[in-house]
């Protein structure tokens, strides 16, 4: 391991804040469109509820709202074992399998005609993309301070979301497709599987496995990267796997507050992938929730840059932030339940409230990495 002899505060600030630009020039770009491409490749299938995959692959409502659910079990089951492979194998690399495999179960969609064909392909893309947000915590721990992780997972989110408002385009464009052999739907899976392909081939080449082994930076580059990082008191990385670190993480009772947390703030993120069926019984035609469902990014988005910007207050801090963020998505659950139906306008505007529950979500991401030292306790 590269390593300098000092800490943070031997670095001039000068250099380190070059330093940061420099890596936030390398890293930010793939570490967002990876994240645009899984949010997207994760909703792929609520857009296909308009572009016919009820009638292509036989499916009924009950169906349909199972493979939501088939996905995020995947990710929950298989999120821990990931995580345990991030800590064996070199990071960018196995990350970048793992993104190839889920372009390949992508396009597979395009061929299921059934239920059982789809849930295979869903187990599939959910076990691949379990190492994303392990892998990013991690990277983010040996390249960024703590005072910085919050910003850094706010700006993957940022992105991701953007990539919603993309796909809506996207869905929008191959509604005016007609005389193929392909469905809508099918087109869809198609064409995000090639990009997922392809931005797997440059994330190979170009992500870091660690400070020491990024090949954009230099040797004295690398040293003062490490020596940067040294206030987090968590080291760069380590592949053995420490079972007294196991234990404190499982005896932890701030990680389980932490934990239930992370629970409970996504059971209202399963309401993005009706969201396209929501949206069209407020009254609106296929294209029209189409073009609307672009919004929901830029919206999102929105409100994450609000939240980030109130962690970073130093009288309001990330606690309070997340307290304060978690309440317009509360109002607007609460008000989509109470509004008269009629008033489809409204209701459309307490819909995109209520997708705000990211922000305290995010804000929440980058405390946790921040708070936790260990290179075995933070993949627990």
């Amino acid at each position: 391991m590269v390593a300098g002899e000092g800490g943070a505060e031997d670095l001039d600030p000068k250099v380190a804040e070059g330093l940061r630009r420099k890596i936030d020039k390398h890293l930010l770009p793939l570490m967002c469109f990876t994240f645009v491409i899984m949010i997207a490749d994760q909703v792929v299938v609520a857009q296909s509820a308009i572009l016919g995959i009820f009638e292509g692959a036989n499916l009924t409502q009950d169906q349909f709202n199972w493979l939501a659910t088939i996905l995020y079990i995947t990710i929950l089951a298989l999120e821990y074992p990931q995580n345990l492979a991030l800590q064996r194998f070199p990071i960018a690399k196995w990350m970048s399998l793992n993104i190839f495999v889920w372009s390949a179960a992508l396009m597979a969609h395009a061929a299921c005609t059934s239920f059982g064909a789809l849930v295979a392909c869903r187990v599939v893309l959910g076990m691949c993309e379990s190492v994303i947000l392990p892998g990013f915590m991690l990277v983010t721990s040996m390249f960024y301070t703590r005072k910085e992780h919050t910003q850094r997972v706010g700006y993957w989110y940022m992105a991701g979301m953007a990539g919603s408002s993309f796909l809506g385009f996207v869905a929008f464009g191959l509604l005016h497709i007609t005389g193929t052999r392909l469905m809508p739907w099918q087109w869809m899976m198609i064409i995000m599987g090639l990009v997922t392909f392809l931005f797997g081939i440059v994330f190979y080449f170009f992500f870091p496995d660690s400070p020491t082994s990024a090949r954009f930076l230099t040797p004295q580059e690398r040293s003062m990267t490490v020596q940067r990082i040294k206030v987090n008191q968590s080291g760069v990385e380590n592949k053995r796997w420490k079972r007294e670190q196991f234990i404190e993480a499982v005896k932890e009772t701030k990680l389980w507050v932490m934990a239930g947390f992370a629970f409970l703030s996504h059971v209202p993120v399963s309401m993005t992938f009706q969201k396209q069926i929501i949206v069209s019984q407020l009254g609106f035609n296929a294209l029209q929730t189409t073009l609307l469902s672009c919004a929901d990014g830029v919206i999102t988005v929105i409100g994450i840059s609000i939240g980030i910007y109130l962690s970073c207050i130093p009288a309001i801090g990330r606690g309070y932030a997340t307290i304060i963020t978690s309440i317009p998505p509360l109002v607007g659950s609460i008000l989509i339940n109470l509004l008269p139906s009629e008033n489809k306008v409204a209701l459309l505007f307490m819909y995109w409230l209520s997708f705000w529950v990211s922000i305290p979500y995010t804000i929440f991401l980058g405390w946790v990495t921040s708070l936790t030292a260990g290179h075995t306790k933070r993949t627990v």
